[in-house]
Parts: structure tokens; sequence; C-alpha cells
């Protein structure tokens, strides 16, 4: 395997099954912490998968992905807090 590749590619699995890819790796170690890491510490509400070119070869909390759609379908979740939240924490990072 050549050094210079990336092997694995951890994911955000967003609402709508989609996914976007947050970090590289170069081994499953780093690429499983990281997961753990993300799911765990930085982001309490989506799903992470660790994939090797187009093969999944670990997720992280699936039971997450599509969580906030249902629950702002049913009204758990009201759409203005979510919206004020998201203004809030991007009031932060700015």
């Amino acid at each position: 395997m050549d050094k210079a590749s990336v092997a694995y590619v951890l994911c955000r699995i967003e609402d709508d099954s989609s996914l976007t890819p947050v970090s590289q790796h170069q081994d499953i170690l780093t690429g499983i912490a990281a997961g753990g890491y993300a799911v765990e510490v930085e982001d309490f509400d989506l799903a992470y998968a660790l994939y090797s070119g187009a093969t999944r070869v670990a997720a992280f909390r699936e039971g997450r992905i599509g969580y906030r759609m249902w629950a702002t379908r049913t009204g758990r979740i009201s759409p203005s807090v979510e919206d004020r939240y998201d203004h809030d924490v991007d009031e932060l990072m700015a």
C-alpha cells in the first residue's frame, strides 16, 4: 500500500443519509478513535461511519440517522428552537 494514500475516511451521515467527509486517516485505529471521539465528545446529533474506498468498515451511532427530521416532524423538536440554537453556535464559532 502506498504510504501517501489515505486508507480511511471518516464521514458524517446527515439526516438525509448523505455523507460528508470529516477527516482522513492512514490506519484503522486512528479512524476508529476519531469516530468514537466525534460521537462521544463533539457531535451528539449525527451518526458517523468510517470508509475504506466505497466500503463501510465501521459505523458509530447509526440510530441517530434521521432522528432530527423525525423529532421535528412529530413535534419533539421545535424548528424555531433548532434555528435559534444553530444561530447561537454560528455566533460562538465566528
